[in-house]
């Protein structure tokens, strides 16, 4: 669901536009970007699935993406921001706990509440034949709003349409009549 998270991001960006931009899409992918590192060292673990969306099983992510890290992330980014205001700051961290709130219908229950949880959180959309769609609705909504607070304000997102151009192109390499044919 990289797209939307970057779709939004976008939508934060409208929302706040004295946020800088790249902090806020850093901070809606930030628990993917420990995932990797986390991956690596052996803290958590995924297995590629070739031909089943997404292509992996997330067998352990709950240092990365559980309820309650998520917050513990979402804190210590927007931490990092605290000098640029209160408001700047909170919008920062909620960009990185919205990835839990956007993960939560596209994930199966793989999702803990705490490190070593033994209840998990997700609704499993990805395992539908409606998770690219329902995503794509997600991302027309982040990137409606975008488009339409940059319009209005004036004061951010002068490559507006561009921008959305390359989030839905994200999303359509992501769908699943391309995946399936790799």
């Amino acid at each position: 669901m990289y797209a939307g998270h970057f779709a939004a991001g976008l939508a934060l960006k409208a929302r706040k536009p004295a946020a800088p931009t790249w902090a806020i899409l850093v901070g809606t992918g930030f628990l993917d970007i420990l995932f990797g590192p986390f991956v690596a060292l052996g803290i958590e673990r995924a297995t590629m699935t070739p031909g089943q969306p997404p292509g992996f099983r997330l067998d352990y992510i709950d240092w990365s993406h559980s309820l309650a890290m998520s917050l513990v992330w979402s804190v210590l980014y927007a931490a990092v921001f605290w000098k640029r205001g209160r408001a700047i700051a909170a919008l920062l961290g909620f960009a990185v706990f919205s990835h839990f709130l956007l993960d939560l219908p596209m994930h199966p229950a793989d999702l803990a509440l705490w490190p070593g949880s033994k209840i998990h959180l997700g609704l499993g959309l990805w395992h539908t034949p409606y998770y690219w769609w329902f995503e794509l609705g997600c991302i027309l909504l982040g990137c409606g709003y975008y488009w339409a607070r940059a319009r209005k304000l004036r004061n951010f997102g002068r490559h507006a349409g561009w921008i959305i151009v390359v989030v839905l192109g994200l999303h359509a390499l992501n769908s699943p009549w391309i995946s399936a044919g790799r």
